[in-house]
């Protein structure tokens, strides 16, 4: 269940009320407010809140990850990124040494490329993982696997929220979001731009979206190794097809007869 929309500026207090408890629990020396609740990107009705935090013991992650979720409304996400395993990317922009452009098709190329980049991460680790994966890997080692599958239609799903809240000004509503959202980025959205990808390649997200909801309401002993593999070796020509489609994309959205929309705040 989502939330009731709040605005950006309550937003905003909740996540000082976060970093002062942070601060006076557990020692936190610094919290810097990232994402849409920041102003980098249009504030929408699923927006959540990213602090990334330094000094945060390890071991105390996920007491101050409760701890915080008490000060909120339900359903409102918060996500807490340690600055000392941040990836350099989002520590540049931490420190303040990228900025976030202010244009907003090149905003959107921004985000795109850096989430581009984790998800290339994310397929090197697979696919090392699976050149010494033994023939009957053990239950943790297949969930370990499951969880690249499961994190990588996450950062294929942010890439799409963030082309939908940008150009579409607005996502889909329902349970079946998740559902309605891929299929939305396989056609025109009216004038505003063109399909971001094409019908073979949303095919296959969607196997990914399948997995990604079995992966998150199942047991961990109930996920099966020969899908899991199947999926996982299949990730690198996936990754590319998506990369080349988004760069088409993004080429497309260039064109001189073609208006960007500013955007909601």
């Amino acid at each position: 269940m989502k939330f009731a929309a709040i605005s950006r500026e309550e937003a905003c207090r909740l996540a000082d009320r976060c970093a002062e408890l942070l601060r006076k629990r557990f020692g936190v020396r610094r919290v810097v407010l990232l994402g849409s609740a920041a102003g980098d990107a249009p504030w929408h009705n699923r927006s959540d809140l990213d602090l990334a935090v330094e000094g945060l013991r390890p071991e105390r992650y996920l007491e101050a990850l409760t701890a915080c979720y008490e000060l909120l409304p339900p359903g409102l996400e918060l996500d807490l990124i340690p600055l000392e395993s941040a990836w350099p990317e989002l520590r540049a922009r931490i420190e303040g040494e990228v900025k976030m452009p202010t244009e907003p098709l090149e905003a959107l190329r921004f985000e795109i490329e850096n989430e581009l980049r984790n998800l290339e991460r994310l397929v090197e680790r697979s696919n090392q993982f699976l050149a010494r994966a033994p023939a009957e890997p053990d239950e943790v080692q297949v969930q370990g696997e499951a969880k690249y599958l499961h994190d990588f239609y996450n950062g294929v799903e942010r890439i799409f929220e963030r082309i939908a809240v940008r150009l579409d000004g607005d996502l889909p509503e329902g349970p079946n979001w998740h559902t309605l959202l891929l299929k939305r980025m396989g056609q025109p959205f009216g004038s505003v731009r063109p399909a971001v990808i094409d019908y073979p390649l949303e095919k296959k997200l969607a196997e990914y979206l399948r997995f990604r909801h079995l992966f998150r309401h199942t047991y961990g002993y109930d996920l099966e190794w020969q899908r899991v593999r199947g999926l996982g070796e299949a990730l690198p020509d996936l990754f590319e097809a998506l990369k080349a489609q988004l760069s088409d994309f993004l080429t497309a959205l260039e064109q001189p007869d073609r208006n960007l929309p500013a955007g909601k705040s």
